[in-house]
């Protein structure tokens, strides 16, 4: 079955949407500055761009090569930065899905990404514990 991502209302505490699509575990989600889009990775190698108010699939990012560990989204809105398994940070344009730029560095899987408030700056964790 479909693994599926839940949005829920902080205030009340319920489940205001459930988000089927991805095959494997779900690693790491996102939201857009705006609160339009919801951006998820998972293990399936794929980055889903999903439509929050219709829960559908906007965009589907099947280029990585190996698990999604980690996803984030810049301040602008115009970029998704996601970790991997195979050691790399990528950029992906979010209205084409087209990678952007590649960072190698760690020696083993990013498990973490952030963007700076500012945007000019990706920070990543891994586990070669850098």
């Amino acid at each position: 079955g479909d693994v599926r991502i839940s949005v829920w209302n902080l205030e009340s505490g319920m489940e205001e949407a459930s988000l089927a699509g991805h095959s494997r575990q779900v690693t790491s989600v996102a939201v857009t500055p705006d609160c339009t889009r919801i951006v998820s990775g998972s293990c399936d190698d794929k980055i889903v761009v999903w439509n929050r108010e219709s829960g559908k699939e906007e965009r589907v990012i099947d280029e990585v090569t190996d698990g999604v560990t980690s996803v984030a989204v810049t301040p602008d809105g115009t970029c998704i930065v996601s970790g991997s398994v195979e050691n790399t940070i990528k950029v992906w344009d979010l209205e084409t899905g087209k990678e952007k730029r590649s960072l190698a560095g760690h020696t083993d899987q990013v498990t973490s990404v952030a963007v700076t408030p500012d945007g000019t700056r990706i920070v990543s964790g891994s586990a070669d514990r850098t």
